[in-house]
């Protein structure tokens, strides 16, 4: 066990293991993502060894002198043809030697190995579909960019990555924009994680794409994973809940604004607001009658609503405010209380 500082999840504990590729990488143990690896180098190295080398020389049985010459009999079996001496000789050779190092780096692209053996783990041969390795890369650094601008969670980005994955061996990529459908995977991720981004948000500049554009490979990430509701849904019921989840609002406050934006559509009371401009304001409203003190901003950065807007939509809401309530309601707070400006 090691002690790190997890990048996507602030862990402070680390366990190092081998990947699958031989390396050894450092793993956060809270959300088992990569979070450094360690690269081991070989080098060569030459030093100079000393080496014991033999040297044979053949030398004659006497000297050159005359008086130990004998004459050479014929046919003498045990005439020596010389002795053979071997002499021996040190010697400095340059001999390698071989020596590991290792360095650890940043574990982005262990991480992205790791992701990319989840979906392709025979490293990408036999792709369904029209799905190929680089249209996926291209999705995951447009997911990866975009979320971290954002300041998205982790796992809304490994979610985004599974759903362009999924829509892509699902239909065609000829002719579609990459960066887009990574794009539409993302909000639809952040969406079903509650995350406060819509397509009137920053997500459309932090991509660099339009939001019509985004819009239509959203309608094509619908109906590819034949999602049981469209993303674009128009129904209040849609956005409602997951406004109140992040608002944190009990459970009285949140059927009263999902009553008033309910009645607000179906009695057209504002055919010129879109459902979350309608939902933001209802959520307002309901707050003040039930004495919950959230303010404009709380309520704006929830919905991803400009402050102008849900203001105006607040006061075309005020107009009809006899309507909206239901019947046989005391609010905890009196309307006359609650909204001094129109009494």
């Amino acid at each position: 066990m090691s002690h790190i500082q997890c990048p996507y999840c602030s862990g402070l504990e680390g366990r190092c293991t081998p990947s699958g590729s031989g390396r050894f990488i450092t793993e956060c143990k809270a959300c088992a993502r990569v979070v450094d690896e360690r690269r081991v180098q070989i080098h060569e190295v030459f030093v100079e060894r000393a080496t014991d080398t033999p040297l044979c020389i053949v030398t004659p049985d006497f000297s050159d002198n005359e008086r130990f010459r004998v004459p050479p009999l014929d046919d003498d079996p045990f005439e020596s043809s010389g002795f053979i001496t071997a002499f021996s000789t040190w010697s400095l050779e340059a001999t390698p030697l071989f020596t590991n190092t290792t360095s650890t780096v940043c574990g982005h692209l262990a991480e992205l190995e790791r992701v990319m053996a989840e979906y392709y783990p025979n490293g990408g041969a036999n792709l369904a579909g029209s799905l190929n390795l680089v249209d996926m890369l291209r999705a995951y650094f447009q997911i990866v960019e975009v979320s971290s601008v954002l300041g998205l969670e982790r796992d809304s980005s490994e979610h985004a990555i599974q759903l362009f994955r999924d829509c892509s061996t699902a239909t065609l990529l000829r002719n579609r924009n990459i960066e887009a459908l990574a794009t539409a995977a993302l909000v639809q991720a952040s969406r079903e994680a509650q995350e406060p981004r819509t397509l009137q948000q920053e997500i459309s500049v932090a991509a660099n794409i339009p939001q019509k554009e985004i819009a239509r490979h959203m309608k094509l990430l619908s109906d590819a994973l034949k999602l049981s509701q469209p993303i674009n849904s128009n129904s209040i019921s849609v956005h409602m809940p997951r406004f109140c989840n992040l608002l944190q609002l009990n459970k009285t406050t949140q059927d009263l604004a999902s009553h008033i934006g309910e009645v607000v559509i179906s009695k057209s009371f504002c055919t010129r607001r879109n459902p979350i401009s309608i939902s933001a304001a209802a959520i307002y409203l309901a707050c003040q009658l039930e004495d919950k003190r959230k303010t404009q901003t709380e309520i704006c950065k929830a919905t991803g609503l400009t402050e102008v807007t849900l203001r105006k939509v607040y006061k075309e809401l005020l107009e009809n405010l006899d309507d909206l309530m239901p019947k046989d309601y005391t609010p905890a707070v009196p309307p006359e209380k609650a909204f001094p400006v129109t009494t």
